[in-house]
């Protein structure tokens, strides 16, 4: 198999530029602008943005990154603060504007997200090519999209993917990607795949039987974005910080294999099928790019919470595949097409901040409505708690201590298994109430928790919004 070419060979001679004026060519990647932010203007909705957002609240007071859990005497784990960087982002944007400020961060990683992926798309391909692929890797990538720091990760993937596999093509390596590295190790532990992405690369020049020079420089920026990630705040503990979330993803939803109907599912694979059909037809692929592309085939079916880096990795591989059969060829970038995407993107995100109020600044689906009897609670009362308001009680009402939450790699597995036969209902859920000597529960309605613990004699001492609020019969209350 042989390498290909640079994005320019092979197109027809013929192709020139349009003649239409530049602010005409990028309306359709400023309407994309315009119907991301309608689109990620809503409530907080992930459970994970409040535990996060505590996080980088109490880091603002005092920087420990590493130690025992200071809020749960359930945990059994060290809690490594390897999301440090994000997490002081959500809490600085919460002291300025609130609850609605943290969801109008969805808006604003979302414009990030979806301008990183045309940005590296127009290095190769036409406007509206460029805004197809960057439509097609939102809707892959919109899952990740929420108020926590995952998201900054998306953004970043993208641009990693853009340098490792113009390294590849050009055989020039950007060294920039070691810092890059660095900063997405404060951020979220996808950080790894910059690293993953350097070690593919490095395979398939091998295999291309590159010269031994570019072998080596390509391995050493590999090798050097692993080792920066021992050189942040954490310390080298962060290397080890992703098998700690691997002791427990088999019991977690969204490292569970994705939902074969998912939009974002099927757009990914839609984009990776497209990306395998055009380059059936045109030059053979290189070893790299199929390395690349094995790399995203493999995220998009494995974990429910990996389709959006498959979708983003795509990017600098479908873009010029797709270029090639259109019939036009790539326009200059020009400054008033720079000037015209930053003018749209500081009205969108502009309009979104002024948008975020009423309804966005109340969480959506949160038992919000039950604050004042969980306030009234004597402080240290421990909650049997639907997985969903952990992080939410955590940060709503700290005084209080709910049996798990979001941190999940903190809890030991047995642990996570019995909460889970809590949640279902049945003798696990009394079980896990008398060991924990929780003193109530807080529940959706009509949930198999509920049903068992109202059985059992639990009553009922608030109902609002979806949730309930029960107290343990006095006969076997906590002392």
């Amino acid at each position: 198999m042989t390498g290909t070419p640079p994005s320019g060979v092979g197109r027809p001679t013929a192709r020139r530029e349009w003649s239409t004026p530049p602010w005409t060519r990028v309306a359709p990647v400023a309407l994309l602008l315009v119907v991301v932010t309608v689109r990620t203007l809503r409530p907080i909705e992930d459970p994970d943005t409040w535990w996060h957002l505590r996080a980088g609240q109490e880091l603002a007071q005092r920087f420990e990154l590493v130690g025992p859990d200071p809020w749960s005497p359930f945990t059994t784990h060290a809690w490594i603060r390897h999301q440090w960087l994000g997490e002081l982002l959500l809490a600085g944007v919460h002291a300025v504007g609130g609850v609605g400020a943290v969801a109008w961060l969805v808006t604003v990683f979302a414009l990030v997200t979806v301008l990183a992926c045309y940005a590296v798309a127009r290095r190769q391909a036409s406007v509206l090519v460029s805004t197809a692929v960057a439509l097609a890797a939102f809707v892959g990538a919109s899952m990740t999209v929420t108020a926590r720091p995952q998201s900054l990760s998306l953004s970043l993937a993208v641009v990693a993917a853009h340098g490792w596999t113009a390294t590849a093509r050009d055989g020039r390596v950007r060294w920039w990607l070691v810092p890059l590295t660095w900063v997405w190790a404060c951020c979220h532990g996808f950080w790894f795949v910059s690293p993953v992405l350097g070690g593919v690369v490095v395979v398939g020049l091998l295999l291309e039987r590159a010269p031994r020079t570019l072998l080596a420089r390509t391995g050493a920026a590999t090798v050097a974005c692993l080792a920066v990630a021992a050189l942040t705040p954490v310390g080298p503990r962060l290397l080890a910080a992703p098998f700690e979330v691997g002791r427990i993803t088999a019991l977690i939803e969204e490292w569970q294999p994705p939902t074969r109907d998912l939009p974002a599912f099927v757009v990914t694979v839609g984009m990776a099928l497209l990306l395998v059909a055009l380059r059936s037809r045109g030059p053979l692929p290189s070893w790299p790019e199929i390395g690349v592309l094995g790399l995203a085939s493999y995220l998009v079916v494995s974990h429910g919470r990996t389709v959006s880096l498959a979708a983003v990795l795509l990017v600098p591989l479908l873009a010029p595949a797709l270029e090639r059969l259109v019939p036009f060829a790539r326009e200059r970038v020009a400054r008033p097409e720079v000037l015209a995407l930053a003018v749209a993107a500081v009205l969108a995100a502009g309009a979104s901040a002024i948008s975020v109020t009423g309804a966005v600044t109340r969480p959506a689906g949160f038992p919000t409505a039950l604050a004042a009897p969980l306030t009234a609670l004597p402080r240290g009362s421990v909650v049997c708690n639907d997985y969903d308001a952990g992080g939410w009680l955590w940060w709503a009402h700290p005084a209080l201590v709910p049996v798990v939450d979001g941190r999940t790699e903190l809890y030991d597995a047995r642990d996570v298994e019995d909460y889970a036969r809590f949640a279902a209902g049945g003798p696990g859920t009394t079980a896990l109430a008398e060991r924990r000597g929780c003193a109530v529960a807080l529940v959706r309605t009509a949930s198999p928790a509920e049903q068992t613990l109202v059985a059992s004699g639990w009553g009922a001492s608030a109902r609002a919004d979806g949730w309930v609020l029960l107290r343990r019969p006095a006969a076997s209350a906590v002392p």
